[in-house]
């Protein structure tokens, strides 16, 4: 799983349902794909669009990062979908609405079952209030690769505007980015901006959700790639930064030095570590 997935800043969803957007999704740039199962297909086209995902797996598995979000783990659905694909071909499993756990867990098992690699990256949905409170326990989950925050079905659950700025919304963020931390996991992927022709809208909430720690987002139109995977990578300028600072700490641990002053700052073991970050995501 870590030869495949490193940094994710992109990753795109494309219903299951429509056989020539899941073609092309593949060649929009985003660093993952994501083919859809659940709220993107009507219940009744939920056999074809699992007869298309495979299809278009066969077809296109290897061109990019592919998961696929299945029906939740309380859905008779869930391991039908599992069953229905070629899991040999596929990164990771997308498995929304999981509110602790135990979801989880049913999913892995389910993977299991269906003659899936128990290495399969896991990314479950964080959807709800319970969902919020249990982000710790979710986030060190056997499989996780991380987590995403679906600020709708969130803002659902709480009775809130989810661009009213609810503290509680805030408070929501925050947990997921520090649950993710804390487990040593990939940073959370954000939730998409939905509308398509409003990139400066798109630009200010990927800057958001890098300043407030998301590794990357989530997006629901390939138009959308471009500017997602800019603001989620290093600047030239920080680039700048770390190779300088790390290069200064080489030459200071190597005389012995601790805490030490480069360039009128104080550089000392977490101001390294965050250069050795931002170098880290260079390279998707």
């Amino acid at each position: 799983m870590a030869e495949v997935l490193s940094r994710i800043r992109s990753a795109l969803f494309t219903p299951g349902t429509a056989a020539a957007r899941l073609r092309n999704a593949v060649t929009a740039g985003a660093d993952v794909c994501i083919f859809d199962l659940e709220d993107s297909v009507p219940p009744g086209r939920v056999v074809e669009a699992r007869e298309t995902v495979r299809a278009a797996i066969d077809e296109l598995g290897g061109r990019t990062p592919i998961w696929v979000r299945v029906h939740p783990a309380a859905s008779h659905d869930m391991p039908l979908d599992l069953a229905a694909l070629p899991l040999a071909k596929l990164q990771g499993i997308m498995l929304p609405k999981a509110s602790h756990a135990d979801d989880v867990s049913a999913c892995h098992s389910a993977i299991v079952a269906a003659k899936g690699s128990t290495q399969l990256a896991l990314i479950p949905i964080i959807e709800s209030a319970a969902a919020v409170l249990n982000a710790g326990e979710i986030a060190r989950s056997t499989g996780v690769f991380c987590v995403a925050l679906g600020r709708f079905d969130l803002s659902a659950d709480l009775g809130i505007d989810p661009d009213g700025g609810s503290p509680a919304l805030s408070a929501a963020r925050g947990a997921v980015v520090l649950a993710s931390a804390a487990a040593r996991i990939h940073p959370p992927l954000d939730s998409p901006w939905l509308k398509i022709k409003d990139l400066d809208g798109l630009g200010a909430a990927a800057e958001r959700g890098r300043a407030d720690g998301f590794g990357g987002m989530l997006l629901i139109h390939p138009s959308h790639v471009e500017m997602v995977n800019t603001v989620f990578s290093p600047t030239p300028e920080e680039l700048a930064w770390a190779a300088d600072i790390l290069q200064s700490a080489g030459d200071a641990t190597g005389d012995g030095q601790g805490a030490y002053t480069r360039n009128g700052q104080m550089v000392d073991e977490a101001i390294v570590k965050r250069a050795r970050g931002i170098l880290a995501r260079a390279n998707p």
